[in-house]
This record gives structure tokens, C-alpha cells and sequence, in this order.
């Protein structure tokens, strides 16, 4: 699965790897109370910042910011520690607040139970206000927790369908549609994939990366609730929303279309061209192109009654709660969102650019790109409200019980793919939620 697609990664399992290093960079990494204003005895203040460490663009794109930052601000000094991909979320889940560091990376979805927990602090008043308001809508809607900033993002995400041209005419699907507007319905969708399938040696027409399992259902079908209506939490409550009897049909229907989905246990499927549609996000584009060529053609998800939807959000950055050098933190988080640092994460790591300046500047994502379409939706998201058919992206869940939603949803779809009914497991999936934010106060 892509590197840079945050979400899946919401709930990391405990393992001794992980806790014994955060233990280790918990001893390392308080901040001394005496170096906020600029540096305790008239020296440079020391940041300490943390990011993970994964995709090799990435990692470069990070140190090549700190030493940039480093050599533009004499009286601050950052301190970069890379953790590894695989624990960095369990890391920041075991360490204490006081122990965190100046500032971090996080999975933007994750922002909520980091508040909850005391972990992060708010940056309304701390961060330029055109910092943040020159970043995407959807990055705006995904830091906002309680009416409060708390994060920036350099990059976001987003979710359509990837086609092969020459299959779907061979098939006869001449209508593609390219547009937020043009958006296939239910039914042209489900035609353009049984005659897909017709043609196929395997009768397989589509792929939705049914291989990626565990929780890929919270970011990549939730756009299937979303799209008849309903977000999977209304009023802090998911009994009503989630197991809304057009939410069940929609997935009814969704796991009729499995005799259809070819398993893609070797993740080939549409560059091997077994199948000519892809329902997945924007990172699998350097393979397809590189497959399919001029043949490639992007396509909004299908609407299944209130317009068509699509996922958001990826990693960010924000300053950690307990930290005494917060006007410095704030001073490295203006830097690295500069254009010319998000210009070159995001064409290390191919995701959509998380200000309007950089995704207006680039090849991809900008006008006339292949990939415009996703700048499109993520400039229509429905933010922290319910889906309309006038907005497109929809955040995760912005509730500290994220993980739980998360997890419970992803259990319902994948018994309701498998055969399961789908009312009786909503049911359970929304009274499981509802129970865990009864138990929990409701997160107040």
C-alpha cells in the first residue's frame, strides 16, 4: 500500500519495538522550560522535532527542511529524530504529553484522540493566519478539532477511480466520465463493470485493492455512506447514520459487485490489465501510468444518491502541548509549509500539495494535470458537516474515537463483502460505537 497513505495506519498494534522506543526518546526529548523565549543564558532555543521514517523522498525532503531551516535561523536550532514507519504511531500513543517533543508528525486523522489525550496544542494565534488560510479547504477541515487549529499539513490525499480507455471502449463504455459533475450513477457504474467483466478471460471488471484489508474500508468506502447521505457519526452518535437502512442497500449492492472484483492478490490487476477499472487513490498513479500510457483515464467515484464522494486527509504537523518553546515551533512550522517545501515532499512522494499556491504550480495536480481531478474534490469538502451533494471530500471522523469508528466500520464491510446481512451488522457495528463513547464520556 502506498507509503504516504496515512489512514491505514490509525491503530498501530503495541510491540516491544515501539515501547521501548519511545522509552528511549522520551528520556531524550523533554523540553527544557528555560529555552522558550529564544534560548535559556542568551543561546539558540533547541527544537526538538520528530517525523517518521519512511519513504526514502520523504526522509530527504525532511532533513533537507531542517538543515534549510537551521541555516536561515541563528537563534533556533531543530533537532529532527526520524522514527520508524512501522512503530511511529504506537510511539506517540505510549509517550507521555511531557515527554513529547517541540513539534511532530502525526496521521492527520488521529488529531482529535492526540487533543483528547493533552498531546497537542492549539496554533490560533500561534501559527500566521496565512499559513493556514493559504492552505487546501480540506487540510483546514482536517485540523480543526472543537472550533481549534491544530495542525498543518504539506500534503493531502484523495480517492476516484483509475480507467483504461481501450478496455472500456472494447467493452462498450463510451460515456467516461471525467468530472465531479459527470460522476457515473450506481447503475452506469455497475453496467460499465459486468461488461468489463464480459470481455475479461478472468470475468473479473474491477479492482478496489481488496487485498489492502484490515481498516482500508474507514478511508476507502466510507465514500459509499457518504455518498447515499450519511456520515458514519451524526450528532456524536452512529446508530441513525451509520446503520441508515440506505446505508445497508448501498453496501448490499457494493458486495454484489464481488463475483465482479478481481482479488488482486499480486496488486497487478489494472496495470497487468486484467481489469479495466481501479477504485483506489491517487499514489498507485506512477505504476498506472507507467502501464497503461495514453490509455489512463481518471474518474470520480460513483454517486449513489447525494453525488459522488471521495476520502481526504494524510500526515501533519502540530506542537506538542507541554512544549515552552512554542512561538519557535511555530516559526519551523511557517517554514516547511512555504511552497517550495511542499512542492518538493509532494513530487518526492506523488500526493496531492497542501496549499492552493502549490497545487495551482503543479504538473500533476494542477490545471490541465492528470491528476486535477483530486485538486477539484478536495477544494469541495464537506469539512465537519454532514455530506451534501454539493461537497465532495469528506474527513475521518473527527471524534477522539476515531480508531474505534474506524476499526467497527471496517469489520461491517468487510462481513457485509463477504455475504454477511448488512443491516444486522451496522446494527452492531453502530451500538459497539455509540457503547464506546458512552463509555468513555463521550470523549469530552
Amino acid at each position: 500500500m502506498s507509503p504516504h497513505f496515512r489512514g491505514r495506519r490509525a491503530v498501530v498494534a503495541t510491540s516491544a519495538i515501539g515501547l521501548a522506543l519511545a522509552a528511549t526518546l522520551a528520556g531524550c526529548a523533554k523540553t527544557d522550560a528555560n529555552s522558550g523565549g529564544g534560548g535559556g543564558g542568551g543561546g539558540a532555543t533547541t527544537l526538538k522535532v520528530w517525523a517518521q521514517e519512511g519513504q526514502e523522498g520523504e526522509v530527504k525532503a525532511a532533513k533537507d527542511e531542517v538543515a534549510a531551516f537551521n541555516a536561515a535561523n541563528t537563534d533556533i536550532k531543530a533537532e529532527l529524530t526520524l522514527i520508524p514507519q512501522a512503530t511511529y504511531g504506537q510511539t506517540l500513543t505510549s509517550t507521555a504529553a511531557d515527554a513529547l517533543p517541540d513539534v511532530f508528525e502525526f496521521d492527520g486523522e488521529t488529531a482529535a484522540a492526540l487533543v483528547y489525550a493533552g498531546k497537542l496544542a492549539p496554533l490560533d494565534g500561534v501559527v500566521s493566519d496565512a499559513v493556514v488560510s493559504g492552505e487546501l479547504s480540506s487540510v483546514q477541515a482536517q485540523g480543526k478539532v472543537g472550533g481549534k487549529n491544530y495542525s498543518v499539513s504539506q500534503y493531502d490525499s484523495g480517492l476516484g477511480l483509475y480507467g483504461n480507455k481501450a478496455m472500456l471502449t472494447e467493452a462498450g463504455v463510451t460515456d467516461i466520465p471525467t468530472t465531479i459533475e459527470d460522476a457515473w450513477t450506481v447503475d452506469e457504474f455497475e453496467a460499465a463493470v459486468t461488461k468489463l467483466a464480459a470481455k475479461s478471460k478472468s470475468g473479473k471488471g474491477l479492482d478496489i485493492k481488496e487485498q489492502y484489508s484490515g481498516t482500508w474500508p474507514g478511508y476507502a468506502f466510507t465514500p459509499v455512506v457518504n455518498s447515499v447521505g450519511q456520515p458514519l457519526v451524526k450528532n456524536g452518535k452512529a446508530t441513525g447514520a451509520l446503520n441508515d437502512p440506505k446505508v445497508a442497500a448501498a453496501l448490499t449492492r457494493f458486495a454484489s459487485w464481488r463475483k465482479l472484483v478481481d482479488p488482486n492478490a499480486d496488486d497487478k490487476a489494472f496495470t497487468d490489465k486484467r481489469v479495466g477499472l481501479a477504485w483506489v487513490g491517487h499514489w498507485t498513479y506512477p505504476a498506472n501510468k507507467a502501464a497503461l500510457g495514453d490509455d489512463l483515464v481518471v474518474m470520480p467515484l460513483p454517486d449513489f444518491g447525494n453525488g459522488t464522494k471521495s476520502g481526504q486527509g494524510s500526515h501533519s504537523w502540530g506542537i506538542g502541548a507541554k512544549s515552552a518553546n512554542a512561538k519557535a515551533a511555530a516559526t519551523f512550522l511557517e517554514f516547511i509549509m512555504a511552497d517550495k517545501w511542499v512542492s518538493q515532499i509532494t513530487e518526492a512522494n506523488g500526493a496531492v500539495p497542501g496549499t492552493t499556491a502549490a497545487l495551482a504550480a503543479s504538473k500533476l495536480y494542477g490545471a490541465g494535470g492528470d491528476l486535477e481531478l483530486y485538486g477539484q474534490q478536495l477544494s469541495k469538502t464537506c469539512g465537519s458537516a454532514d455530506p451534501t451533494p454539493a461537497c465532495v471530500t469528506v474527513p475521518r471522523t473527527i471524534s477522539a474515537g476515531w480508531p474505534v469508528i474506524n476499526q467497527k466500520f471496517s469489520d461491517a464491510f468487510w462481513a457485509i463483502y463477504g455475504g454477511a446481512d448488512a443491516q444486522s451488522e451496522l446494527d452492531k457495528a453502530a451500538k459497539a460505537i455509540d457503547q464506546d463513547a458512552a463509555d468513555n464520556n463521550n470523549y469530552q
